[in-house]
């Protein structure tokens, strides 16, 4: 007769969970070092205080403001890890739980009818800088990198009425931003959160499982994992300014 709380052959009880494939669940599609033996210790906490914030204007709600919603696709499929990720290296971003794997987005509104070259990162019009750096540290988790996908919307524009604009995507691997590819296409395989983020429908922080990565507490393996999302030297998310 079989014993229902046998000990299977790992020395777990049948009625337990499985910590081993909920962890490698969780981890899935990151890309980790292969000898984490030096390894050195970071107990410091993260705080808040320490994410870089936004700094446009103060808005003015008598006439129209441009906006844009930055969302990187990544491989990921736990949004919880992404998250924890996110900010153990100071990323500030809300993380959203999609079909096709977590996304992170960020918001951006300018104190201007129209974006002004100066709150843009050189090189890549459509690109908010934060958007730009976020997408290059989470290009580092994978070895297929991320895509970053940018919606330039406005309301009440010109002769146009309501909202308008355009969506563009990039992908960016090991840190740097790489070539476009289609947005149609990639709205087209994506689920319907997606979509309705990128064109103003659903915020971000409203969305099923969302998470806002500056309340996460990343526990000291996330920490550490979090410092590889950083810029190595002069790598700043950005390709040569030559263009090359």
């Amino acid at each position: 007769m079989r014993d229902d709380h046998s000990d299977d052959s790992a020395g777990r009880r049948d009625d337990e969970p499985d910590i081993d494939a909920e962890f490698a669940a969780m981890m899935e599609g990151l890309n980790l070092p292969a000898d984490l033996s030096d390894t050195p210790e970071d107990t410091g906490p993260v705080s808040p205080h320490d994410v870089p914030h936004n700094t446009y204007g103060p808005t003015d709600a008598d006439r129209p403001n441009a906006v844009k919603i930055a969302v990187v696709l990544t491989p990921l499929a736990s949004a919880e890890a992404l998250a924890a990720l996110c900010a153990a290296g100071g990323l500030d971003c809300t993380v959203v739980p999609s079909s096709s794997g977590a996304i992170a987005v960020k918001e951006f509104v300018s104190a201007h009818a129209e974006w002004d070259i100066a709150e843009l990162l050189g090189g890549a019009e459509t690109e908010p800088t934060e958007a730009a750096e976020l997408a290059a540290a989470l290009s580092r988790l994978s070895r297929v990198g991320v895509v970053l996908m940018t919606a330039d919307l406005a309301t009440d524009v010109g002769t146009e009425a309501g909202l308008s604009g355009t969506i563009t995507a990039r992908r960016y691997q090991n840190g740097q931003a790489g070539e476009e590819t289609s947005a149609g296409l990639l709205l087209a395989s994506a689920d319907q959160t997606l979509e309705d983020i990128l064109l103003g429908a659903l915020r971000a922080e409203e969305a099923p499982g969302a998470l806002k990565t500056s309340e996460v507490k990343p526990g000291r393996m996330m920490r550490w994992l979090g410092r590889g999302m950083r810029p190595r030297g002069g790598d700043q998310g950005r390709g040569d300014p030559s263009g090359n």
